[in-house]
């Protein structure tokens, strides 16, 4: 069946369901709608006019708000914008929110996105993570840091990050603080060293949404 979502002006008549777990990491191309205006405007009255409206919004959406590629092999787009002057550069100290999802969709853990639930049952939506950007020793992968770079204050990065970059630069911080997560990094680990003849290592990536809450610079 195809999938489509409304954005902008455009009216989508075709039926869409939606996987709890899988809407919390949507694809680059969704990401992209979901701050850029579209300037498709139509119906569609059957399955292929339906997939051509729907492809010349991504294509316009994918204009307005392309991916970003790094250098090292990850990719960003920007879900929502950002405010003020100030932006996060190398010598920044940052206070983060963020989520981890697997690539296929499966949620894993995150921090101050109001996901995780305390021991009595509260909300962890006040909380946020602090990253030096530029210790020796990171709070989050390389990957992570970088993809920082240039975010403004309530700012929000949909990465994909591969393994290369990515948890084993940060000594596998952040930790998660649930149990469930805890088991989650576990399967993760499994997945990119391999279980044997069975099952051999391979290289997934996560994806993390990353909103920044405060920038300050760090004191010389």
């Amino acid at each position: 069946m195809l999938l489509l979502s409304e954005a902008g002006a455009l009216e989508v008549k075709c039926p869409i369901h939606t996987n709890r777990r899988a809407a919390l990491v949507v694809g680059f191309s969704s990401a992209a709608a979901a701050v850029a205006p579209s300037v498709v405007s139509a119906k569609c009255t059957d399955i292929e006019s339906c997939r051509e409206i729907g492809n010349a919004k991504v294509e316009q959406a994918d204009i307005e708000n392309p991916t970003i590629r790094l250098n090292d092999g990850v990719r960003y787009k920007k879900i929502k914008t950002g405010f003020g002057d100030d932006v996060v550069s190398l010598d920044s100290i940052v206070d983060i929110t963020y989520s981890i999802s697997q690539s296929n969709g499966a949620y894993m853990y995150s921090l101050g996105r109001g996901l995780e639930k305390g021991a009595d049952g509260s909300s962890d939506e006040a909380a946020s993570y602090k990253v030096r950007m530029g210790a020796a020793e990171r709070d989050v992968p390389v990957g992570i840091e970088n993809s920082l770079v240039g975010m403004k204050r309530g700012e929000l990065r949909r990465v994909s990050l591969p393994p290369a970059v990515g948890f084993g630069t940060s000594n596998w911080r952040p930790a998660p603080t649930s149990r469930r997560g805890r088991q989650t990094i576990i399967g993760y680990q499994q997945v990119l060293n391999g279980n044997g003849s069975t099952q051999p290592p391979f290289p997934a990536s996560t994806i993390w949404d990353v909103e920044v809450a405060r920038i300050n610079k760090r004191k010389q």
